[in-house]
């Protein structure tokens, strides 16, 4: 086979996994993860902030903000939301779209890895590493959500593969494109960043002392640096959480300051992967100091792999927050180690073949035993305001998924005219998640029913029981089943998995509703700023 009809067939074979992990990802407006509406939100800004072309672009930020408080754009590397940005102008602002963005990188990724692990074993082999990234459960998982771990991981990947071919080539030009590549991960997703002095100890084993008398070297450094500038100013000064969950949380799953912190995500690996691959992952240690690894295999190679793992590992490690999601960065390598193992214990073809088989039958387990989480009704409660709801209208959301709804509002463009408020923006201060500390505004029922009046909310979205445990919460609620509301429908939460919301309540208001346009004020806690717009207009 030559190498053009092999890498067509790679191609091919990816973009089937990809075509299958959408059709089995919710992509009807069915989020399940909190951050994933934000993300797709985020976009949406970007490309609505391209064609608005605002003069004043501060002034305008805030006022989306207003409209659709579930705005993230400067807590997260920007990299993912400007290449959505496009895609919106295309196909059209759509949770499918947002994933098709997210599935685009996953292609990319498994195209890569194969790339990296053709360096060093069969074509066949090769093309099963690919299609691993795609078929492990933990990794599917992320994949087909709108999130950023897979589209972070896929610049990591290429960035590795362009970094090996200017070390076997020693082509400057291309060792710029490498540190390109690794920024955009960054830029993508922030937990990348442990790769850089990776990067360089990987080009110092193999080129030697040498490498530091090249000019390159130093003009390559040197903009790297300039270029993480931007990312670590903007982590400090509007991603206060992702900084916290270093320096310590209150509610950490486990202290980084025990055994457990330090093996927590040790015990994740084997659900993500699945034992077969992992266990072929391990093999690789004996087999390396036996001498069964081929010489193809250099030593800047297993500096590459071997480094990324642990280094990784202890960067994650730590990290306060535990999520098994950030190991999503440290697995691709683990992937290239199985493909290694096998080729180095089978005959080439025979390898080929069996770790071929080996991924499909994850595959079939990921499909079977673990589906991408789904929670639906908030699409249909957006669906039910736009259809309802006045012109103008201010929406009141009470629940635990309000990007989900605010992003759903927004992709009805007819209705582009209805604004959002949170109740826990309005009643409550909140450190990014109740708990990392919670305040109540000392409001009475009488005062929130005049405070809703007054900013001109006609509709509330109510999940029940939302945060009842606190008052001012549980007068809400009163407040929403007392004369003062009428329900219009109750609209069923369905998911493939336990939820706390199960049903969603819409209420008309009876009150005096003042008409807009309405000025309010929302306070972000985790800046320390305070938001200004104008809603009902």
């Amino acid at each position: 086979m030559s190498l053009p009809t092999e890498r067509a067939a790679a191609a091919v074979v990816f973009l089937m996994g990809a075509l299958l992990l959408f059709i089995t990802a919710p992509h009807h407006g069915e989020f399940w993860w909190s951050d994933a509406p934000r993300h797709a939100l985020n976009g949406v800004f970007v490309k609505d902030l391209i064609t608005a072309m605002p003069a004043h672009p501060a002034a305008w930020a805030m006022q989306y903000y207003v409209k659709y408080p579930a705005l993230t754009i400067l807590f997260y590397p920007p990299l993912f939301y400007l290449i959505s940005a496009p895609f919106y102008a295309l196909f059209g602002v759509s949770h499918a779209t947002a994933l098709s963005v997210v599935l685009v990188h996953y292609f990319a990724l498994a195209f890569g890895l194969y790339l990296l692990a053709r360096c060093w074993v069969s074509p066949l082999a090769a093309i099963a590493v690919g299609l691993s990234v795609m078929a492990a459960p933990g990794i599917a998982l992320w994949g087909r959500q709108v999130m950023l771990e897979v589209p972070s991981v896929a610049f990591a990947v290429w960035a590795a593969l362009v970094l090996r071919h200017h070390i076997t080539g020693s082509r400057p030009g291309v060792l710029y494109l490498a540190m390109f590549l690794l920024l955009c991960a960054t830029y993508t997703k922030i937990t990348t960043i442990f790769l850089f002095p990776l990067f360089a100890l990987v080009l110092l084993v193999a080129q030697g002392p040498g490498v530091l008398r090249e000019r390159h070297t130093w003009i390559v450094a040197a903009l790297t640096v300039v270029g993480l500038i931007p990312v670590i100013y903007l982590t400090v000064a509007f991603g206060g959480a992702n900084v916290q969950s270093v320096v310590g949380i209150p509610d950490a799953a486990v202290s980084r300051d025990s055994v457990a912190g330090w093996i927590w995500y040790a015990r994740q690996v084997p659900w993500q992967l699945g034992w077969p691959l992992l266990a072929l992952a391990i093999l690789i240690v004996p087999l390396a100091a036996a001498g069964r690894l081929p010489a193809r295999f250099t030593r800047s190679d297993r500096v590459l792999l071997g480094g990324w793992i642990l280094l990784g590992y202890v960067f994650l490690s730590a990290i306060d927050l535990k999520e098994a999601r950030h190991a999503v960065v440290i697995l691709p390598p683990v992937l290239l180690a199985a493909g290694l193992s096998l080729d180095a214990l089978l005959p080439s073809r025979a390898a080929g073949v069996a770790l071929l088989a080996l991924v499909i039958g994850t595959g079939i387990y990921t499909w079977q035993e673990a589906p991408a989480p789904s929670v639906d009704g908030y699409r249909e409660a957006a669906e039910w305001i736009a259809r309802e709801a006045p012109k103008d209208a201010v929406v009141l959301f009470s629940g635990k998924r309000d990007g989900s709804f605010i992003l759903n509002m927004r992709t009805i463009e007819t209705r582009r005219d209805i604004s959002v408020l949170r109740a826990d923006k309005l009643l409550l201060n909140v450190a990014v998640r109740r708990t990392l500390g919670v305040q109540q505004q000392p409001l009475s029922e009488q005062d929130i029913g005049d405070l809703l009046d007054k900013d001109g909310v006609s509709y509330v979205v109510a999940q029940d029981d939302f945060w009842t445990d606190l008052p001012v919460m549980a007068r809400l609620q009163t407040l929403l089943r007392s004369p003062h509301f009428a329900e219009t429908t109750q609209i069923p939460v369905v998911a493939n998995i336990p939820t706390e919301d199960t049903n969603l309540r819409i209420y008309r208001n009876l009150g005096n509703v003042t008409p807009g346009p309405h000025t309010v004020d929302l306070h972000l806690p985790i800046i320390g700023e305070t938001v200004k717009g104008t809603i009902g207009h």
